[in-house]
């Protein structure tokens, strides 16, 4: 080839490649073009409340594939639209009003590309279009009206470096990558728990009360019993009844505690529906009430059956089956892992029964086997209230009875004052303070004014008229008795004055207290209306803080220091892992493995009676593993710390949990 050919086929080659980067290139931005773009709105206008519908596409990163959530407003409200599943509602805090309105009013800072050469860098690559393994990709946020259109659509891409809140962004059917200052950005995703209401039972841990713990099993078919653990908390301390604590034990107050912050912060991370049945049962307050048809019944139960509940016929104190008026079986949910009832200072319980471990679709983000279900609901249970202090009623003084002796001589005013001030019923008794029966005065009283005593029969001479000695005693009598008529009507004003001022001051109470009972009633179907309706899916690890067993909060008596012996004699299992002090070259074990092989070792001599020295002779990495694992006497300082706590915290012949320390994992037994 001559040099003219080679030079032309050079030049054909530069133009070739020339033209390849000029069309591939991001298109170049025209300042002029640029600036029109700065300050414009990035949609039209358009009312946030107008929309009723938002769908948000992301990529999740760990799991490398396309995920999308879908809210709608509906007569019920906004809803999240879950596929195969029921639609829960979007009750979070603000989360739909501040997604809603995420895209109203954006202005465009300035535009950062025109081509879509540059859209996996800036982050705008459309979810609903790339691979989700590429990199790159956006989040697409679509807000639609009534009848489905896109009010607006945004790919929300990388934050600009520098610049808080404000990130690139395009629409989908363009090409354009702009700046935009755009907020509340994190509440754009697609994750079910970033919607809802998490803390399902509104319970504050300030207002906890009462905690009762039912641990009973169902075994055969039939509820095995167990005795009822019930802690008060009252000014920060818990109280235990229903098994009594002995000297050497005492309430684990850490336990306790960390107990009731896990109430507060028990959160949900899924739903699944229940039958019809036993929403509007518990919505009326009482399990199964509407349950009308074998089939219902039957379809009922086989949804608690797969959640790790059942339905049980209510028992009477007698032990026999209860039943509506109608005849109707009265039936209640139990459950295999017993339950735990939360009692609050406002009357209001909540019952909570634990079930199995979830399990859902393999493509379910919750389906690891880490979360179990919960049946909850409330109820009223007024001994939760302080209960109305009523002050005693007094008896009011009764009139007694008319003297039929005196009557036909003493006024009925007389009468009164004289049987109740001196009469049977005084303070002296039936025979007054004379210690004799009362009798009427020796003088009778003068006749009435104006009274005109019958002339005598012809045969009887009428008897003279009094003398005015006798009218001077009858006057002084008759003043005496209207002193005691008035004293006597006082007493009884007074009193009658004090029974209404009592009873109306025991009504208050008593209006008060039912007041409160209302409250609650009113709080209990507020809470039920939500409650009903779902199996909530909760943590495993905060199931395993708020149901214990009686051995998990009730520890041995902490000695105080003085009581501390200055030696004990303990034995021990060591179980080594790598990388620990001095441990074997063989041991290939990791921490992890370390710590699990500790626990199940433990659980073999504290559950299954397994022999601990010969444990320590098979398992033990320690030193006197093959003396049993016997150390002799040892003073406190001369062990590892976490050992020494925990080998004098032991009663003789106690086995203590597994303890790290920087040998290994120990259990320890305490023998002298």
């Amino acid at each position: 080839m001559n040099e003219n050919i080679k030079t032309i086929t050079f030049t054909i080659a530069a133009i070739a490649s020339i033209s390849l980067a000029y069309f591939s290139a991001p298109s170049a931005r025209d300042s002029s073009e640029q600036s029109n773009k700065m300050g414009q709105a990035l949609f039209e206008s358009f009312d946030p409340r107008s929309a009723t519908g938002i769908e948000i596409v992301e990529v999740d990163e760990e799991d490398i594939e396309s995920k999308s959530i879908e809210v709608a407003q509906t007569e019920q409200g906004w809803l999240i639209k879950r596929p195969g599943k029921a639609d829960y509602p979007a009750n979070a805090d603000n989360q739909v009003k501040n997604v809603s309105s995420i895209l109203f009013d954006l202005t465009i800072i300035d535009q950062a590309a025109e081509g879509s050469g540059e859209h996996a860098k800036f982050g705008v690559l459309d979810p609903t279009k790339a691979n989700p393994s590429d990199s790159g990709i956006g989040k697409s946020i679509s807000l639609k009206n009534d009848s489905g259109a896109n009010l607006a659509q945004l790919i929300i891409g990388n934050e600009v470096e520098g610049l808080s809140n404000t990130r690139f962004v395009r629409k989908p059917e363009e090409d354009a990558v702009y700046r935009v200052e755009l907020e509340n950005v994190n509440d754009v995703t697609t994750k079910f728990v970033d919607w809802v209401k998490k803390d399902f039972l509104d319970l504050d841990k300030w207002n906890i009360k009462q905690v009762t713990f039912d641990n009973y099993e169902i075994k055969n078919e039939q509820i095995a019993p167990s005795v009822k653990q019930v802690l008060s908390y009252d000014d920060s301390e818990w109280k235990l009844s229903g098994s009594a604590l002995s000297e050497k034990e005492e309430l684990n107050k850490e336990k306790l505690d960390e107990m009731k912050d896990a109430f507060d912060d028990l959160e949900i991370i899924d739903v699944e529906k229940k039958p019809d049945i036993l929403a509007s049962s518990l919505r009326k307050g009482s399990e199964f009430v509407d349950a009308n048809n074998i089939q219902a019944l039957q379809n009922s139960a086989n949804s608690l059956i797969q959640k790790g509940f059942r339905p049980v016929n209510e028992l009477g104190q007698d032990g026999k089956p209860l039943s509506y008026p109608n005849g109707k079986p009265k039936l209640k949910v139990v459950s295999q892992k017993g339950e735990v009832i939360v009692g609050m200072k406002d009357g209001v319980e909540y019952v909570l029964r634990f079930g199995e471990t979830y399990r859902g679709p393999e493509d379910d983000e919750n389906s690891t086997g880490d979360s179990r279900y919960i049946y909850a609901y409330a109820r009223v249970n007024p001994n939760l209230l302080e209960q109305p202090e009523l002050e005693a009623v007094p008896s009011p003084i009764m009139e007694p009875k008319p003297d039929n002796n005196a009557s036909q001589q003493v006024p009925a005013k007389q009468q009164i004052t004289e049987q109740d001030v001196n009469g049977s019923k005084g303070a002296d008794g039936e025979k007054g303070a004379g210690g004799t029966p009362s009798s009427p005065p020796s003088t009778p009283p003068g006749p009435p004014p104006n009274f005109t005593p019958p002339s005598a029969p012809p045969s009887i001479t009428p008897p003279p008229p009094p003398s005015p000695t006798e009218k001077s005693e009858s006057a002084d009598s008759n003043s005496s008795r209207s002193e005691k008529v008035d004293s006597l009507a006082k007493m009884k004003a007074d009193r009658d004055a004090e029974i209404a001022k009592i009873k109306a001051s025991n009504s208050q109470k008593q209006n008060e207290f039912q007041d409160k009972i209302t409250k609650a009633q009113a709080r209990v179907k507020e809470l039920n209306e939500n409650l009903a309706d779902w199996y909530y899916v909760i943590p495993n690890d905060v199931y395993k803080k708020i149901r214990l067993d009686r051995g998990d909060f009730v520890k041995a008596k902490e000695k105080e220091e003085s009581e501390k012996p200055d030696e004990v004699k303990a034995s021990h299992i060591l179980i080594s892992f790598k990388g620990a002090e001095r441990a074997d070259a063989g041991v290939a074990r990791s921490k992890d493995e370390a710590n699990a092989e500790a626990e199940r070792i433990r659980k073999l001599i504290v559950e299954d009676g397994k022999d601990f020295a010969e444990m320590a002779r098979e398992h033990s990495n320690g030193p006197s593993s093959s003396k049993g694992g016997d150390l002799g006497r040892f003073k406190f300082e001369v062990m590892a710390k976490p050992f020494s706590e925990a080998a004098f915290a032991l009663g003789v012949g106690d086995i203590s949990d597994v303890v790290e320390t920087g040998f290994g994992f120990h259990i320890i037994k305490r023998t002298e």
